[in-house]
């Protein structure tokens, strides 16, 4: 009894209110005096029927043929009616249409769009937006208006004024055929205020909004496409909660409203559709709502109002403005002629309406008409503004609705296996491709799989990413059983409704994501989620019997790296794109033959694409973006500095105390006082590098010099820019041989292997290098060889182990480490030098340094092996001062400590290479890098750097030294430098 008084209450309150009701937002932004002189001139050229005419919005073809054309030729220029609705088609077929429409109307024409998610709704060549439903797990509704802007922008683009959306109904029936994903849910206040918001976006450009289906189509069971719907309940029922969502629109003061048709005893009895019947259209929403703006009916052909009759002429008695595609025009505008005449409805009423459409006419700025600008019309459309904002719209609505073991975001990638099964998709799913970003060697399977042997395969991973794209009946029994493993977690690419049918079949999945679409989009997106790539926000927007509740949605903060495009961190992607010109002069000028660039901003990925091939010659690998690089001296910065951090951290070493603390065989040499920070800073005055040929070659293999500055027979291979060796020079037979051997195994490059002492060899020539008369900086390969030995020493575990364990593997960082070919197949790494001289062979997977390896491919100074994706990982760790995938790597001091200090007498930082503030033409950064930039060089052409300032990171890896050394075209060109600063230009408001 309450509810039925709050009801009736209810009611009475919106009538009391109807007179507060706004004047439409729209026509107060016109100028009344010259809006008033252009509508009075325009209907009194008019003629009765011209003016009926008016009323009238004609769905027509999208296409644009010599057929099509001449049948719009006569529904204008015979007809004259007064607005058009384009059916599904092109949007360069529509522009061009209505060009030709407008071009011979003699009232400019209103045109509309049924875009409930945007122009791709009807139009296959624009953004398609998330569906409704979607969109009302989102929280933010600023997100909805900046979305109605959005598609206002692209409507005034298409020349259309007037978008059939929002809906605003309540779908309170989980089994309507009709409405369910177009409705933002069952909450009366989600759907009010995401309408609204939507809606005022739409006309902040200038665009009426319309809202449907009035007086809510939201709890019905059959289609108004195919019948006339019944919504059997009381006033009290509708006016508390069909009615509100519309009142709210109303007094926002908005512009457009559809009355859908709909049987509705409790208002009117005589079966007639709401939008034909009088009490409905004209008591409820014009003189009790004081809707005051225009009045559309929904389409009129469709079975729930056409086989009522007249229906253009019962439309405009009902009180509607618009009558929206009635069949037959010509009969419909005579029809009312004859209404007129027999005094069924009076000219006035006519005329009232007439003007009432060309006031909004003028609104639209039709006074002025010009036509579409059909030139970059799609790229318009599909600006990059409008992608960054379908992605930011998808990763706000991910709903996790369980996390009974918090597995979300799926941390400890170094622990466990994980496999990926897609039900009603592939492995090439757009889901599973952004799953190897953040977990690069996952199982992947499919549909393909029989289910028996699936199962068995499975019971070998730790969890299980169960992928649901399809709900029938075939695929039930597979999800079901995956999830009785227990080790599934769940992403659904079904609607909220959906995804309840398999209520049964997901009991058993302790972790459930719900991504309302199965859109690429979508899958994106899921993903990112599962990992952390975003914050998942999303709040259930309709109840789910017997499973969830409405607005359920576990909260889970972002702690990855994203992966979006540049607008979504305020770059310009127009402006970035140049390095891909930067990127294709080098690769024609032979600077390298391919690479691969890497941009984040604020914890999202940005850019991360792959150029050209592995080899000038054959073309026969194209770089991909998961294919290694070898990093040269970056290693140095992502290797054996990380390291050092760690051993820091824990208290294992003292950054001010000699090596020779740690590293036994410093003791007693003239070395034993350089400490760990001299040698991060490259002052303590050890000579560059280790003249390799005075420890590995055979004095006794060859008579003259071993190296000259110029070409001859026998001084044939050319090993440096004007230096070329002794082709008679021969590797010392007791450091390395051919074969493998308890004497000799330690594996070098192919067929070449270093003997059991050889480290030593190495290390002993290094302790015993002469040291320069001063510290002052010199760049060092030897500092990092002995940092190496150094945290080794002081942590008892083989560094590239160290870093496997406390970096690399917790940061999922799955390509980088040492020794490649120990993990992954050649045809995964990028070629270096074609070594003539020490290996003899063409270099795959061993690294290029002759140091690094000789020392068997793990040193301080090169040999790590990565791609630019894992390597952002770890400079993204540094930005979150220490911590990435829910884990603390470093502490927030540590990071500071090395991420601020600098040399007083140099540009370098503590193992970090840093601009050149006092001679920015000699920096090795961009010019526009701030002080505080942070990063490395490496000898094959490789460079990351981050700039704290900005938030941003810069990675570039290429192969520069295939097939030579010599070839240094990448420096001359200044190309590391110029793609900097391209990234620094695509900043938008960055100045410096």
């Amino acid at each position: 009894m309450k509810k039925i008084i709050a009801c009736i209450g209810t009611f009475f309150a919106l009538v009391a209110l109807s007179t507060q009701a706004k004047n439409p937002y729209l026509l107060q932004t016109a100028d009344r005096s010259a809006m008033e002189h252009w509508v009075d001139s325009v209907f009194e050229s008019l003629s009765p029927k011209e003016r009926i005419a008016q009323l009238l919005v004609i769905t027509v073809r999208n296409s644009d043929t010599p057929q099509n054309r001449k049948t719009l030729q006569r529904l204008i220029q015979e007809q004259k009616i007064g607005g058009l609705l384009f059916d599904s088609g092109t949007a360069k077929d529509q522009a061009n249409l209505t060009n030709y429409c407008q071009s011979l109307s003699k009232v400019p024409l209103m045109i509309t769009l049924d875009g409930e998610w945007g122009l791709a709704m009807r139009l296959s060549d624009t953004p398609r937006f998330p569906v409704n439903m979607m969109l009302g797990a989102v929280q933010n509704d600023s997100l909805l208006y900046e979305y109605g802007r959005a598609v206002g922008k692209q409507c005034r683009c298409m020349g259309i004024h007037v978008n059939f959306a929002p809906v605003l109904d309540i779908n309170s029936n989980p089994r309507n055929p009709v409405i369910g994903k177009r409705s933002f849910g069952e909450s009366l206040k989600n759907v009010s205020s995401k309408a609204i918001a939507y809606a005022k976006g739409l006309e902040s450009v200038g665009v009426m909004a319309v809202a449907k289906h009035f007086p809510g189509h939201g709890d019905t069971s059959e289609d108004s496409h195919k019948t006339l719907p019944l919504v059997p309940h009381s006033k009290g029922r509708l006016m508390s909660t069909e009615i509100p969502p519309f009142k709210a629109y109303i007094d926002s003061g908005l512009s457009g409203i559809m009355v859908g048709h709909l049987n509705i005893p409790a208002w009117d009895a005589t079966n007639t559709p709401s939008s034909l019947s009088p009490i409905i259209t004209r008591e409820l929403l014009c003189d009790s709502l004081n809707f005051e703006g225009l009045i559309f009916t929904d389409a009129l052909k469709m079975k729930g109002a056409s086989k009522f009759g007249n229906t253009a002429l019962r439309a405009i008695l009902a009180g509607n403005d618009i009558a929206l595609n009635p069949s037959k025009p010509e009969e419909q505008l005579n029809s009312i002629l004859s209404a007129i005449e027999q005094g069924k409805i009076t000219q006035q009423a006519i005329d009232e309406k007439c003007k009432k459409v060309l006031r909004y006419k003028y609104v639209f700025g039709l006074a002025n008409y010009t036509p579409i600008k059909t030139k970059n019309l799609i790229e318009d459309l599909n600006a990059p503004e409008y992608d960054a904002l379908n992605r930011k719209l998808n990763s706000e609505a991910m709903t996790l609705l369980r996390n009974s073991q918090n597995l979300i975001p799926i941390t400890h990638l170094n622990k466990g296996r994980i496999a990926v099964v897609s039900v009603g998709n592939d492995t090439e799913s757009v889901f599973q491709k952004t799953i190897t970003l953040y977990a690069d060697n996952v199982g992947r399977f499919d549909d393909s799989n029989p289910l028996p042997s699936l199962l068995d395969t499975l019971k070998h991973y730790d969890k299980i990413i169960l992928a649901v794209h399809s709900g029938k009946a075939e695929h039930r029994a597979r999800i079901g059983r995956i999830c009785q493993t227990g080790k599934a977690i769940v992403a659904c690419f079904l609607s909220p409704y959906q995804m309840n049918r398999l209520s049964h079949e997901l009991t058993h999945c302790k972790t459930l994501l719900l991504a309302y679409e199965n859109t690429s989009l979508a899958q994106e997106y899921a993903a990112q989620a599962l990992f952390g790539g975003y914050a998942i926000k999303g709040k259930l927007p309709v109840s789910l019997e017997g499973s969830f509740k409405l607005e359920e949605g576990i909260y889970i903060p972002k702690c990855r790296l994203g992966y979006a495009i540049p607008e979504s961190v305020d770059m310009d992607s127009r402006i970035l794109s140049a390095v891909d010109s930067i990127i294709a002069q080098g690769i024609k000028e032979e600077a390298f033959p391919g690479c691969q660039l890497l941009v984040a901003r604020q914890g999202t990925v940005v850019w991360n694409k792959a150029y050209g091939y592995f080899d000038y010659e054959t073309h026969r690998h194209a770089v991909a973006t998961n294919d290694l690089y070898d990093l040269a001296s970056v290693s140095k910065a992502t290797g054996t500095l990380p390291a050092i951090m760690k051993a820091y951290d824990n208290g294992r070493i003292d950054l001010n105390k000699p090596m020779s603390k740690y590293f036994a065989p410093l003791r007693n040499t003239d070395k034993k006082s350089l400490t760990i920070k001299e040698a991060l800073l490259h002052e303590t005055g050890m000579p560059a590098s280790l003249q390799m040929t005075s420890v590995i070659i055979d004095p006794n293999s060859f008579t003259k010099p071993l190296i000259k500055r110029r070409k001859s027979s026998i001084y044939s291979i050319q090993i440096g820019n004007n230096a070329f060796a002794n082709c008679n020079a021969q590797l010392r037979k007791d450091l390395l041989s051919s074969r493998k051997s308890d004497r000799f195994p330690m594996i070098i490059a192919q067929n070449l292997y270093g003997s059991k002492s050889l480290p030593d060899t190495l290390i002993n020539h290094i302790i015993e290098c002469k040291l320069r008369p001063s510290k002052r900086y010199l760049y060092s390969c030897l500092n990092f060889v002995l940092l190496k030995e150094t945290v080794e020493s002081a942590t008892g575990i083989a560094m590239d182990k160290y870093l496997q364990q406390n970096i690399y593997g917790p940061l999922g960082m799955q390509t980088t480490g040492y020794r490649p070919l120990d993990r992954f197949p050649t045809e995964r790494i990028a070629p270096t030098e074609c070594d003539n001289f020490y290996r003899k062979q063409q270099l795959i997977g061993y690294v290029h340094d002759e140091t690094a390896c000789f020392f068997g491919g793990v040193q301080g100074n090169a040999g790590l092996f990565s791609n630019a994706n894992d390597l952002a990982k770890l400079c993204q760790m540094w930005l979150n001062k220490g911590t990435y995938g829910n884990e603390r790597i470093l502490s927030p001091k540590t990071v500071e400590l090395f991420l601020t200090e600098k040399s007083s007498t140099s540009r370098r930082g503590l193992g970090f290479d840093k601009p050149d503030m006092e001679n920015p033409e000699k920096s090795p950064t961009a010019i526009e890098a701030s002080a505080s930039t942070i990063g490395h060089l490496g000898f094959t052409g490789t460079c990351f750097w981050i700039d704290p300032e900005q938030e941003l990171i810069y990675i570039f890896l290429c192969n520069r030294v295939y097939p030579s050394r010599t070839h240094d075209a990448l420096s001359q060109l200044n190309i590391r430098p110029e793609l900097f600063s391209t990234i620094y230009r695509s900043i938008k408001n960055h100045s410096k």
